[in-house]
Formats: C-alpha cells, sequence, structure tokens
C-alpha cells in the first residue's frame, strides 16, 4: 500500500499539509485527504498536480477562489 507525503505549492518540508495519506477524494471545493490514523485534512481550492508513486508524493497546488 502506498503512503503518501503531500505538499501544497512547493516541494519543502515547510509545504507538508499530510503524511502517510492513503486515500484522497476531489471535491468541487477542496482536496480531502485521509491519512491511515484515520485523521482527515481538507485543502480547500486546491487541485492536483503531480502523483508519484516511486517516490509516494502527492503534490497540489493552490486555486484561485
Amino acid at each position: 500500500m502506498c503512503e503518501f507525503t503531500v505538499y501544497v505549492d512547493g516541494h519543502e518540508d515547510s509545504d507538508i499539509v499530510a503524511t502517510s495519506v492513503i486515500k484522497t477524494v476531489v471535491k468541487p471545493d477542496c482536496i480531502v485527504l485521509m491519512n491511515t490514523a484515520g485523521k482527515v485534512v481538507k485543502v480547500p481550492n486546491a487541485r492536483i498536480t503531480k502523483v508519484d508513486t516511486i517516490m509516494t508524493e502527492l503534490i497540489l497546488e493552490t486555486c484561485e477562489a
């Protein structure tokens, strides 16, 4: 099973919004992330720009609201 580290608007440690993410749902107004512990993080006004299964990284970009 892949557990992703999720970054928003960059690729630095300070850009990490969630770790050990196993489920991602795209909603009209946000991206919903769930980790292995069941913790849910919502990233409003964002889109997925890259999914890298080798590096287990998910890159998001915030959009203008």
